[in-house]
């Protein structure tokens, strides 16, 4: 996986230096998106961690994804259809009480959305995608412990805003 996500990246670095940029906010989370060519781009996108802390514990959440999109109108057209596929990670651990858990997923989906252009360089945008969620868990108590893997379906829905820089 690791090596997989570095090839991605160096791909996205080193492809044609006109290609534009963006970066972008979504409710609870920033991405980074390149153009590879006149209709596609690969994005990376980074969860904003979440944190609790409580009486005697806390936890913490994180995710990331990496997506492939393709483009089925121009950049220069107000309204930008898109779809792709992508493959997202989770990952939550808490503690208290003595009692830890732990849960990862794994988030391979198909997408589809649009960007709104606003001005050359702001547009909003809208997102769905669905696909299977495979879920690891532990948990353990100190004495006991306990843990489990299921598969099941998931989706999402991405709402925010992206800032083209070159």
């Amino acid at each position: 996986m690791k090596k997989i996500l570095l090839s991605v990246l160096t791909l996205a670095t080193l492809s044609t230096a006109s290609a534009a940029e963006k970066v972008g906010a979504y409710l609870l989370g920033v991405q980074y998106q390149r153009d590879t060519n006149a209709t596609d781009a690969v994005r990376f996108g980074l969860g904003v961690p979440l944190a609790g802390f409580f009486d005697g514990g806390g936890a913490v959440a994180l995710s990331g994804d990496v997506s492939f999109l393709r483009h089925t109108a121009a950049a220069t057209e107000t309204v930008q259809p898109y779809y792709g596929a992508g493959l997202g990670l989770s990952a939550v651990l808490g503690a208290g009480s003595g009692a830890s858990v732990g849960a990862a997923g794994l988030y391979p989906n198909v997408l589809a959305g649009a960007n709104f252009n606003v001005t050359d360089q702001f547009s909003l945008f809208a997102e769905g995608s669905v696909g299977p969620v495979v879920a690891f868990a532990y948990a353990t108590d100190g004495q006991n412990s306990a843990s489990g893997a299921d598969v099941g379906l998931g989706y999402g829905l991405r709402l925010g805003v992206n800032y083209k820089f070159r």
